[in-house]
């Protein structure tokens, strides 16, 4: 019988290591799992973020695509006056020239 008690606390020795062994495995894995868990938690912070951030991105490249249509159409409407005006003044300059040259049989230039 001794043998058989002998035998019965190896085992149990034995189990209650084997025991020991799978809680600390599992602990580990616990561990491991909850560690996961934040990354993934973290993960999706991050994502929202950038989710943000995209749509703020969004609105600023539209502001700026506003600015610039503003810009173009000031651009278009400042040329198109340079023109007017540069049309106006070769006008004027071509109206003076011709005055000038109707002019010149009035002066006698051997007096000057």
């Amino acid at each position: 019988m001794e043998e058989a008690e002998k035998k019965a606390c190896e085992d149990l020795e034995t189990e209650r290591a084997r025991s020991r062994s799978l809680s600390d495995d599992v602990d580990r894995l616990r561990e491991a799992l909850r560690e996961k868990e934040d990354t993934i938690l973290q993960s999706g912070m991050l994502i929202e973020d950038l989710r943000v951030e995209k749509t703020e991105l969004v609105r600023s490249h539209k502001r700026i695509e506003r600015a610039n249509t503003d810009l173009v159409g000031q651009n278009i409407a400042l040329e198109e006056k340079i023109s007017c005006e540069l049309s106006s003044s070769l006008r004027l300059l071509s109206f003076c020239g011709i005055c000038f040259y109707r002019l010149i049989p009035y002066f006698d230039l051997r007096r000057a």
